[in-house]
């Protein structure tokens, strides 16, 4: 810019230029500068992605921006549920039993591509909440009437998938022990 931010520099510039010092020339100039630099700086703030409010005389707002940037919150949040989603789901190859096998009525720990068929099939039938649910009720301290721990876990029989209650002795699996019926 060839003047400075002062007005008392534009007006003593412009008094030895200008001939008849008609302030009415050096007004409509220091306000046509004034009007081209509040537009540069809206500009600069808008690359910034920052907020700019300009309080005009009546204490008005003139200017209040946005943030350009609102597509980058998004990924973000995009991103932070897709950690949270593989937080989850790492967590289920941790919980010993969280997924079982049945093959005549015996249970058996699957193998890697047979757990990861299981959460797949649950996270496209029922959503990740409830393989979210699902290993809180895993960690809920359950037992049978003999004091075997038990826990809940997912059943694949076949090409059924089964969600039930499973006791743990000597690292098997079993059917928990349930009270018997008795007739009064």
């Amino acid at each position: 810019m060839i003047f400075s931010n002062t007005k008392k520099e534009i007006y003593y510039l412009l008094s030895l230029l200008v001939r008849y010092n008609d302030l009415e020339i050096i007004r409509d100039i220091y306000n046509h500068k004034k009007h081209l630099e509040e537009e540069e700086t809206l500009k600069w703030y808008l690359s910034e992605g920052k907020k700019y409010n300009k309080i005009k005389d009546d204490l008005s707002i003139n200017y209040q921006l946005f943030n350009p940037y609102q597509e980058t919150y998004n990924l973000l949040k995009i991103h932070h549920h897709k950690t949270f989603h593989l937080k989850i789901l790492i967590e289920t190859f941790g919980l010993v039993g969280f997924s079982l096998n049945e093959i005549d009525n015996k249970y058996s720990l699957p193998t890697l591509n047979q757990k990861i068929n299981i959460l797949n099939h649950f996270i496209k039938n029922y959503g990740i909440i409830e393989i979210y649910n699902k290993i809180f009720q895993y960690k809920c301290h359950l037992t049978d009437l003999r004091g075997n721990q038990c826990i809940r876990s997912i059943i694949l029989n076949g090409g059924d998938y089964n969600y039930k209650t499973i006791a743990i002795v000597d690292d098997n699996f079993i059917d928990p022990v349930e009270r018997i019926p008795t007739l009064i």
